[in-house]
């Protein structure tokens, strides 16, 4: 972790500085209503498979938000607040989140009403698919938790240690948008004592500490965990119900990675492959314990984790060059956090600068909290990062996109990051999505490793028969499809803004849409 943790004794609070998944929301994803969401350029059909080629820059904001009615109030637009609320809540201290009111509770439906991605269905041991929420803005997985198996999602974030998911004492707006655990239901659910406080920047994330029974990739663990009864506002931008911490570093809600090696469950590695949605096909996965041979090419070359990041448990390694069209970049001396738990890639503001010298063109904006750059949109050179003395690409399909008439850079540069180490870059999901990565914690050593991604399945359709391909959630879907329980997205371009009824949804939601039609169709046949 890059901050402290503390035991504060008299009040029986734990505090954590959470340095993992970096809550941020640029302002060019947010609409004047004040909801935000991810970019997209596509126009969704088929039960939302993607129509956009691989090799475009994507473009407009897709405003994907659960479903509202009537009486439903935006709150003000204010941008400065929503960046600073938006900044990476890893880095810095927490104001107040005011709750929503009373009245507000029967105007949302209650559960994870967000359009996913839903992975295709892995076949290899230790493996589950990873889904997304975006396109390309948060990556998670499918557990199921207590006795009741409660299905939720849970982020993957190996920025920290800390586990935690939304549960029903949480009333307030963004955990009525998710599903919440409900401890009283779980016979497997053991309390513990004292509370826990994860400082995300802007805001925090309360509850109650305990242990439970969890199952994901096929496999059963009892494992430490809190249960939100109060989490930032900010979360109602994503879609997952809580963050699964796979960091090796102490954490007040007890280490996931160490708990599972005291059980034997598995063996303390995690590879992970993240789809790009433009490639039309959810092939995300995740592998517990090992690796998977069929989700990478070549060899997996690996960096050790520096003794001090070892010592702290942090999957941090040396940085040894950033480059773009053949110059390197002036940076020396560098490290890098490897997140699956964020989405884009962070730096200082004079390494982030140091870096855009190299790019023709550039043009700097200052935020109230980070820094932005512009490019030429007929902008298409990769950067090239190197770990380990191996060069990777970052295209610029992925570090890129096209807003309105500009070209923005997904690479950021912050200002107000108090606890952020100089020095050190967080590389988000718009470097993981183009390598196989692999967090071994094995053998009391740790590294991290890298191969290039085997390339993703062609897409599919439904066959002659009309059977749709089956997810990993067992839902009639299409791989690399998005779904939902029984929301209503709203897409919105600059050009037109079209309400879209998503089907086939999450968990309970997607089963009664095909119930529902299965009865009509049962009917008109009876007639």
């Amino acid at each position: 972790m890059l901050g402290p943790t503390s035991f504060l004794t008299q009040l029986t609070l734990w505090v954590a500085a959470a340095n993992a998944f970096v809550l941020f929301v640029p302002d060019d994803q947010c609409d004047p209503s004040g909801h935000c969401g991810p970019f997209t350029k596509t126009t969704r059909k088929h039960a939302g498979h993607s129509t956009r080629s691989n090799d475009e820059v994507v473009t407009f904001p897709l405003v994907a938000r659960p479903r509202q009615v009537p009486n439903d109030r935006p709150e003000p637009f204010d941008r400065v607040a929503l960046a600073i609320a938006r900044v990476a809540q890893k880095f810095g201290n927490s104001p107040a989140v005011r709750a929503r009111s009373g009245q507000d509770d029967k105007n949302y439906i209650p559960g994870n009403q967000y359009s996913i991605s839903t992975p295709i269905t892995p076949t290899s041991e230790g493996s589950t698919g990873i889904y997304q929420y975006g396109p390309d803005f948060s990556y998670f997985i499918r557990i199921e938790l207590g006795s009741q198996k409660m299905p939720m999602y849970m982020l993957l974030d190996t920025g920290a240690a800390n586990t935690w998911v939304m549960g029903t004492d949480c009333t307030e707006y963004a955990c009525r948008l998710h599903d919440r655990f409900n401890t009283t239901a779980s016979t497997s659910w053991k309390p513990e004592d004292g509370n826990v406080t994860i400082s995300y920047g802007s805001g925090t994330v309360t509850g109650v500490l305990g242990r439970e029974k969890m199952t994901l990739a096929g496999m059963t663990v009892d494992v430490p965990v809190s249960v939100a009864d109060h989490t930032a506002e900010e979360l109602r931008h994503y879609a997952f119900d809580g963050i699964l911490g796979l960091a090796m570093s102490d954490s007040v809600t007890g280490t996931f990675m160490r708990e599972i090696g005291l059980q034997n469950a598995f063996k303390p590695i995690v590879a992970v492959s993240m789809n790009r949605d433009s490639d039309g096909v959810n092939d995300g996965q995740v592998t517990f314990g090992g690796i998977d041979p069929a989700k990478y090419v070549g060899e997996i070359k690996y960096a050790n984790v520096p003794d001090v990041e070892k010592k702290n448990g942090e999957w941090t390694i040396p940085l040894d060059s950033f480059s773009f069209d053949g110059k390197k970049a002036d940076l020396s001396n560098k490290k890098a956090i490897i997140d699956t738990g964020t989405t884009y890639i962070f730096g200082s503001p004079a390494d982030v600068a140091a870096l855009f010298k190299l790019v023709p063109g550039s043009k700097l904006q200052v935020k109230p909290d980070y820094h932005e750059y512009t490019v030429p949109c007929d902008t298409k050179t990769a950067f090239k990062i190197t770990f380990g003395g191996v060069i990777y690409d970052i295209p610029a399909k992925d570090w890129l996109a096209q807003v309105d008439d500009q070209c923005l850079s997904r690479i950021y540069g912050f200002i107000k990051l108090q606890s952020f180490k100089p020095g050190v870059w967080v590389m988000g999901d718009t470097f993981l999505k183009n390598v196989y990565s692999v967090f071994d914690g094995d053998n009391d050593n740790m590294r991290i490793g890298f191969a290039n991604k085997a390339a993703p399945p062609k897409p599919t359709s439904t066959s002659n028969t009309g059977a749709a391909a089956t997810g990993e959630d067992g839902l009639p879907v299409m791989p690399g499809s998005h779904s939902s329980g029984s929301a209503t997205g709203d897409i919105t371009s600059p050009e037109t803004i079209t309400p879209q009824t998503v089907s086939g949804g999450s968990k309970v939601g997607g089963i009664t849409f095909t119930l529902a039609w299965a009865l009509v169709a049962w009917a008109m046949m009876a007639v």
